[in-house]
C-alpha cells in the first residue's frame, strides 16, 4: 500500500475513526494487479475529515455526498464517509445520502460483490458479501438484488459487461437476467456516460467479447439498433465465411486499440444491410455501402456526443476502405495520402489488412501489405510531408496578373494534382511557365 495512503488511514485511526481502502483498489490487489488509484472510506464525517487534515490542502469534491479530497505532494486522495444512498433519481444518482458509522452498510450500497470489499492499514480484508470468493470463481455478481442495483444507476448494465469482458468473468444468471430485463433503462442515461463506458470496452483487449455480451443481453439493440441489423446477416459472397456482425467484430479485434480506428472497424460495413443486391451469379453486391455507411456512422456517433475530431477520422477511414487495389500507382497513392491525410493513411491500411484477414481463412492480404509499404516510402517525399508543398503560392500567381480568388484557387489545386502525379515538376520556373501556357 502506498505510504501516503497508509498515512491517511493511520491518521484517521489515531483520531478514533475507522478507515479503509475500498472498491476497485482492493479488487485489483487481490487479483495481483497494481491499482491505478486508491479510494478511502471512513467513519469520519466530512467536517471531521477536514479537521483531521487541517494541515493539508483539502478540496470539496462532493461534500454533500461525503467526499473530501486531500492533497499530499501533488497527489489528490479521495476520502468518503460511510453512507447509504437516498432515493435515486433519473436512474443515475441519489437525491441525498445518509452518513453512517457502519462499514457493512456502506459496502451494501455498492454495485458488484468484487467491488464491495475493504481493507484496513494492516491488510485485513472485510468482505461481507463474498467478493473474494467470486473473484476466485470468476463470477460477476450484484450486491443484493441485481434489479434494484441496476435501477439505482442504469450505467451498471454497461459496467457489468465491461467488468465481465475485462476480467473474463461469467455474469451470474440473476444479474444477466436483470441486465436483459432492465436494459431499456439505458435510454435514461446521458449519451456521454454511455459512450464513456463503450469507449473503454472497444479499446480494451478482445473488444469482440464485449460486443457479443451486448448482443446476448439485448443491450446492443438499445444503444446501436443499426448494428443489431448486422447480426445473422449473410453477405452472399465466396470471400466471406462469416455473418456481417461476426466479420465486423473480428476486424475490430485485429486493429490496434485506437478509438477512432476501432470505431471504423466496427462500423465500416454497417450499410451493407441497406445496399445488398444479388447478382445473376448469386453473389451479393453492396454498391456504395461505404458512402451510405459514413453518413450513418456520423449520425450514430453524433447521437452519442462523440467529438467531431473522432467522427471525422472514422468517416474518412470508412469512405476510403473500398478504394485500394493491387494496381494502384504512385500517382494514385499520393492522391490517396492527400485525400485521407498523412496522419490517417497508415491506419486505413491497417483497417484494410484486418478486413482481409477477417474474410476467408485463405485470403491473401499481401497486395495490401505491399501497398502499405509503398505508402510508407511515399510519406517521406517532400510533397507528402506538408500541407503546402508547392514551390509557388498565391502571391506568385497574382504577380502574373491573376487577381480573382476563385481563379487563383483553381490554379493552385490544378498544380497540386500536377505535382502529385509527377513530383519532378515541382519547380518554380516550370510551374510559372505552365500557368502562362494553360491559363491565358
Amino acid at each position: 500500500m502506498p505510504k501516503d495512503v497508509l498515512f491517511i488511514l493511520n491518521k484517521l485511526n489515531e483520531e478514533g475513526y475507522e478507515a479503509y481502502i475500498v472498491g476497485g483498489c482492493v479488487r485489483d490487489k487481490l487479483l495481483g494487479l497494481i491499482p491505478h488509484d486508491y479510494d478511502i472510506t471512513t467513519s469520519a464525517e466530512p467536517h471531521e475529515i477536514k479537521r483531521v487534515f487541517k494541515d493539508f490542502k483539502t478540496i470539496l469534491i462532493g461534500e454533500e455526498f461525503g467526499t473530501i479530497g486531500i492533497l499530499i505532494e501533488e497527489t489528490l486522495y479521495e476520502v468518503t464517509t460511510f453512507r447509504i444512498d437516498g432515493k435515486y433519481k433519473n436512474f443515475r444518482k441519489p437525491e441525498n445520502v445518509i452518513f453512517l458509522k457502519s462499514l457493512r452498510e456502506d459496502l451494501k450500497r455498492r454495485d458488484f460483490t468484487i467491488n464491495a470489499m475493504a481493507m484496513d492499514s494492516k491488510g485485513e480484508l472485510y468482505d461481507p458479501f463474498g467478493g473474494k470468493n467470486d473473484l476466485e470463481e470468476k463470477i460477476l455478481k450484484a450486491v443484493g438484488n441485481p434489479n434494484e442495483r441496476i435501477k439505482e444507476d442504469a450505467i451498471r448494465i454497461l459496467r457489468a459487461i465491461r467488468f465481465a469482458g475485462r476480467l473474463n468473468f461469467y455474469i451470474e444468471d440473476e444479474l444477466f437476467d436483470a441486465i436483459s430485463f432492465e436494459r431499456k433503462l439505458l435510454k435514461k442515461i446521458s449519451p456521454e456516460r454511455i459512450f464513456d463506458e463503450f469507449s473503454k470496452m472497444i479499446t480494451a483487449e478482445r473488444p469482440s467479447y464485449y460486443l457479443l455480451l451486448m448482443e446476448e443481453t439485448g443491450v446492443l439493440e438499445i444503444i446501436f439498433p443499426e448494428l443489431k441489423r448486422t447480426v445473422g446477416f449473410s453477405q452472399f459472397s465466396p470471400y466471406h465465411d462469416k455473418t456481417l456482425f461476426d466479420h465486423l467484430i473480428c476486424v475490430m479485434d485485429e486493429v490496434k486499440p485506437d478509438l477512432a480506428l476501432r470505431l471504423a472497424a466496427l462500423f465500416h460495413d454497417i450499410s451493407k444491410v441497406d445496399t445488398l443486391s444479388i447478382g445473376e451469379d448469386g453473389r451479393g453486391h453492396f454498391y456504395g455501402h461505404e458512402i451510405l455507411g459514413a453518413d450513418l456512422v456520423s449520425e450514430i456517433l453524433k447521437r452519442l456526443r462523440v467529438s467531431n475530431k473522432i467522427i471525422e477520422k472514422v468517416k474518412i477511414l470508412i469512405l476510403d476502405h473500398m478504394k485500394v487495389h493491387s494496381e494502384m500507382t504512385d500517382k494514385a497513392l499520393r492522391r490517396q495520402i492527400k485525400r485521407v491525410g498523412r496522419e490517417n493513411v497508415l491506419d486505413l491500411y491497417d483497417l484494410l489488412i484486418a478486413d482481409c484477414k477477417c474474410t476467408r481463412i485463405d485470403r491473401d492480404a499481401s497486395f495490401i501489405i505491399n501497398r502499405k509499404n509503398r505508402v510508407k516510402e511515399l510519406l517521406d517525399e517532400k510533397e507528402m510531408k506538408t500541407e503546402k508543398f508547392l514551390e509557388i503560392d498565391g502571391n506568385d500567381i497574382k504577380a502574373l496578373g491573376f487577381n480573382e480568388g476563385k481563379i487563383i484557387g483553381k490554379i493552385l489545386k490544378d498544380l497540386e494534382n500536377l505535382v502529385l502525379d509527377d513530383p519532378e515538376k515541382n519547380k518554380k520556373d516550370y510551374l510559372l511557365e505552365y500557368i502562362n501556357k494553360n491559363y491565358r
